[in-house]
């Protein structure tokens, strides 16, 4: 039979087709979304760690994430500079402080409109502090190196322009240039904004902002300047990192990390890991150890679950309605393998006919979503493929599961 029979089910009864349509789009959407968000997690997790130049890290070994990482002696940092196969190890600062929004405006002069309860100014939020030395801060862009050599007092700051509202802006929004030469507190002292930078603040806070290592030990006292809280080591021949971790862990007096159990490395004060370690050890702790990344793992499934349930709906509606039809292909001698096809292809061509639509919604609520928080919502060519095979298995499954129906067609209930 060469007629496009599982083609003419679907445009037989069209409301029916459109109801599993939108059943398998809203579904897809539902898949795109909880990606969307889960691949943002993992982006965020690690943009920080993207942003600097480096192909070893050296931190503490009590480093719990970014915002706690601990300190070690800066020393450390020193010794790996001497190692003639480093270009260049660089001291970085970097924790939580707390920052007090602006309050702009001459506090002297009586208010002339009322309070808004919803403006932040004078309120105190948590905020990432990073300290780097102003002529080589360390990181891959130039841009935001550039920027860094303004930090030439220890008051002055850079502020990331993609901080949220509540830091204080002075157009309510975001960071622009009439923020600089505002001053406010970070931590017990005074601070100016110098500039902005735009880098993202990942998922620890809203904020984040960059000083000298002097103007971090005044925003975070708990710490002193001979205390470090990771190393950046850009190498001459990044490809052998491997063989110079080996000779650095040497040259500290640090055992390799399989060599002893924890227990008896107590007093290792510094552990060196490579790129690719530091991005899988965050995005594990942020997709897998924290509630968040589980709930859209979760949303994956719960999304799949409830396209089947829909396009199963439809498609064993349209077999029972159809039964005599069946019927009657089974005495002209198609056989169930035939009829299988014919159900299998139903189910394929509504998730393609469901995919296209949904793939366009999506795009335009990452544009959204993305403007209105700030989360990096890509789409990628990989995100792209994988949602459209989730939706051909999700409607097959469904499919495969509606067969039981169209088993029952029987030439003899045609008399």
């Amino acid at each position: 039979m060469n007629t496009p029979l599982a083609w003419k089910n679907l445009s037989h009864n069209r409301v029916r087709t459109c109801i599993g349509v939108a059943g398998v789009g809203f579904a897809v959407i539902l898949i795109f979304m909880q990606l969307g968000f889960q691949r943002a997690i993992r982006k965020t997790a690690t943009q920080i760690y993207d942003a600097w130049e480096f192909d070893l890290l050296m931190r503490s070994p009590a480093y719990l994430h970014l915002t706690e990482p601990r300190a070690f002696p800066r020393s450390r940092v020193m010794q790996a500079a001497s190692v003639p196969e480093v270009a260049a190890a660089r001291p970085f600062y970097l924790g939580l402080s707390q920052w007090q929004a602006p309050i702009h405006g001459d506090l002297r002069a009586p208010p002339t409109q009322p309070t808004n309860p919803e403006d932040p100014a004078g309120e105190w939020r948590s905020i990432i502090t990073m300290g780097a030395d102003p002529h080589d801060p360390g990181f891959v862009r130039q841009d935001i190196c550039q920027l860094a050599r303004q930090l030439s007092d220890p008051s002055f700051v850079l502020v990331d322009s993609k901080s949220k509202p509540e830091y204080g802006p002075v157009n309510k929004r975001v960071f622009s240039a009439q923020d600089i030469g505002v001053e406010t507190a970070l931590g017990p002292q005074r601070v100016r904004i110098v500039g902005l930078f735009e880098l993202g603040t990942g998922m620890a806070s809203n904020g984040a902002c960059l000083t000298s290592p002097a103007g971090y030990v005044r925003a975070c006292p708990w710490q002193t300047i001979d205390e470090v809280n990771f190393g950046l080591i850009k190498l001459h021949d990044p490809a052998a990192a491997e063989q110079v971790r080996a000779r650095l862990l040497d040259i500290l007096g640090i055992p390799p990390p399989g060599d002893q159990p924890a227990a008896l490395r107590t007093n290792t004060d510094v552990e060196i890991l490579t790129r690719e370690e530091v991005n899988a050890v965050e995005e594990y702790r942020w997709v897998v150890e924290t509630p968040l990344g589980q709930i859209f793992t979760l949303g994956v499934w719960v999304a799949l679950l409830v396209g089947v349930a829909i396009v199963y709906q439809v498609l064993s509606t349209d077999i029972a309605n159809m039964m005599g039809e069946y019927a009657t292909l089974k005495a002209m001698g198609y056989g169930n393998k035939y009829l299988t096809q014919v159900v299998l292809q139903q189910s394929v061509l509504l998730a393609l006919v469901g995919y296209v639509p949904s793939w366009g919604i999506a795009l335009g609520l990452y544009h959204v979503i993305e403007t209105a928080s700030g989360m990096p919502m890509a789409m990628s060519a990989e995100m792209m493929l994988i949602v459209l095979l989730l939706a051909i298995g999700m409607c097959v499954l469904s499919g495969t599961a509606a067969l039981r129906k169209l088993y029952q067609a029987d030439p003899a209930d045609l008399f």
